[in-house]
C-alpha cells in the first residue's frame, strides 16, 4: 500500500505539484486551512487535491516529511462518498476506512520516529501533525491513544528549541495519562522519557535525571530492565551526565546501552536467520544506530580508539550496520573489534570468538553482493539511517 501510494504521485519530490485556490471561491461554510498551521489554504496538492496549505513552503515542508508518502492514501479518506445502498456494502465500506485509518496511523507514527532519530526535527512535524489528526478522527479527543502523537510532537518541538510548544504537547499528554487510572507502563516510560529531554534542554539536569529514572522505571516494568525498549532510557540519563561532566556516570550508562544493543541485535540476527522475522523495526534500527554513534565518538574521545570498551561499541556498531545490510561498514568497525578485543582480552576469550564469527559471516555475504554489480552499486551508496533489514 505504502509502495503504491508514493507510485501514484508521479516521482514528484523534485517537481513539486500545487494548484492555487482562492479562498473566496470557496462553498459557502467551506474553510480551507492548512495542514501545518491551520491558516487560510491558499495551495492545493495538485495530486490528491484534499491537502492544503497557507504557502508553497509549508507545502515543501509537509511533501518531505510524510505527503509524499501518503499522498493517494488521504484521497478516500477525504473525499465525500456516494450513499451506498445495502447493508453489507456499508459495512464494507466502514471496515475498508477503518483499516486504511489504522494503516495511515502507524506508517505516518514510524516515519516521523525515523525523523526524530535522524535529527531532521522540522521535517517530523508533518508525520507527528498527520499521526494526531489519524488519531484524532479515528479515536476522538481526549483519549489515551493520542498520546503517541503528543509526545512525537513534544520532541520534535524540543529539537527545534520551541521549547514552549513542546511543553503544550506534553502537558495534553500528560492529562491524557492523569485521566486514566490503568494506563500502560511503556506509555508513562515514554512520557517521562520527553520530558526528561525537555528538562535536559532547558538546563535543569536536576529534573532531567528524575524524569528519567521515572522513565527507566516504568519501562523495566512494562519490557524488563534489559530491553531494548528501556535502552534509550539509560542513554538520555547517560547525555544528562555527560552535560554535567560526570563522565563516569555516563560512561556507565552508556556501557549499560551497549550491552543491552549487543544481546538484542544478537537475537534480532539469529531470529532472522532461523524464522526471517523482523524483531527490530526501522525506527528502532535507526534510533539504535544514532546512540551507538554518539557513544562510540564519546569514548574514542574519553577512553582512546584502542580502549576494549571502546571496541565493544565497534562490536555493536557493525553488528547494526550488518542487520541494516550496510555491510562494508559493518566490515569496518566489526575488524576494528577484533583486532582491539583480540589484543586486550587474548584471542580465546568468548567475545572474540563471537566477533570473529559475526565477521566471517559478513564477510560471506560481501562476497555473495559484490558478485552482483546490482547491490555492489547499493552497498557503495548506504546510508544505513535508511536501509531494510538483514
Amino acid at each position: 500500500m505504502q509502495r503504491s501510494a508514493s507510485a501514484t504521485a508521479g516521482g514528484a519530490a523534485a517537481v513539486l505539484g500545487e494548484r492555487m485556490i482562492n479562498p473566496l471561491s470557496n462553498p459557502k461554510g467551506v474553510r480551507l486551512t492548512c495542514e501545518l498551521c491551520g491558516k487560510v489554504a491558499l495551495v492545493e496538492c495538485q495530486f490528491c487535491r484534499v491537502a492544503y496549505y497557507c504557502s508553497k513552503e509549508h507545502q515543501s515542508c509537509d511533501w518531505n516529511g510524510i505527503h509524499s508518502k501518503v499522498c493517494q492514501l488521504l484521497v478516500p479518506l477525504r473525499t465525500p462518498q456516494a450513499a451506498l445502498g445495502s447493508e453489507e456494502e456499508r459495512g464494507r465500506r466502514k471496515r475498508v476506512t477503518k483499516e486504511s485509518q489504522q494503516f495511515l496511523m502507524e506508517l505516518t507514527r514510524q516515519e516521523a520516529l525515523k525523523l526524530l532519530h535522524e535529527g531532521q526535527f522540522e521535517l517530523a512535524i508533518p508525520a507527528a501533525l498527520l499521526s494526531l489528526k489519524c488519531s484524532l478522527d479515528f479515536y476522538g479527543p481526549g483519549v489515551l491513544e493520542l498520546v503517541p502523537a503528543y509526545l512525537l510532537l513534544g520532541e520534535a518541538s524540543i529539537g527545534l528549541g520551541k521549547f514552549g510548544q513542546a511543553e503544550t504537547y506534553l502537558s495534553a499528554a500528560k492529562w491524557a495519562v492523569m485521566k486514566q487510572p490503568d494506563c500502560p507502563n511503556g506509555i508513562k516510560s515514554q512520557l517521562h522519557r520527553i520530558f526528561g529531554k525537555l528538562y535536559a534542554s532547558v538546563g535543569n539536569p536536576q529534573l532531567a535525571l528524575q524524569q528519567l529514572a521515572n522513565d527507566i522505571y516504568y519501562s523495566s516494568l512494562e519490557f524488563g530492565p534489559l530491553s531494548f525498549h528501556t535502552c534509550g532510557g539509560y542513554y538520555q540519563m547517560g547525555n544528562v551526565f555527560q552535560a554535567k561532566n560526570s563522565v563516569d556516570c555516563a560512561l556507565a550508562m552508556y556501557e549499560k546501552v551497549v550491552e543491552i544493543c549487543i544481546d538484542t541485535l544478537v537475537a534480532a540476527i539469529k531470529k532472522h536467520e532461523e524464522t526471517g522475522m523482523k524483531l527490530m523495526d526501522e525506527a528502532e534500527q535507526v534510533e539504535c544506530y544514532q546512540m551507538l554513534t554518539k557513544i562510540v565518538a564519546t569514548r574514542q574521545q574519553i577512553l582512546g580508539t584502542v580502549h576494549a570498551s571502546t571496541a565493544e561499541t565497534y562490536f555493536a556498531l557493525g553488528l547494526i550496520q550488518a542487520y541494516m545490510r550496510s555491510l562494508i561498514k559493518a566490515k569496518q568497525n566489526l575488524d576494528k573489534a577484533y583486532e582491539v578485543l583480540q589484543a586486550a582480552l587474548g584471542p580465546a576469550h568468548t567475545r572474540v570468538h563471537q566477533v570473529r564469527g559475526f565477521l566471517e559471516r559478513v564477510n560471506r555475504e560481501l562476497q555473495v553482493t559484490t558478485s552482483s554489480p546490482r547491490a555492489g552499486r547499493q552497498e557503495n551508496g548506504t546510508n544505513p539511517k535508511r536501509h531494510t533489514v538483514l
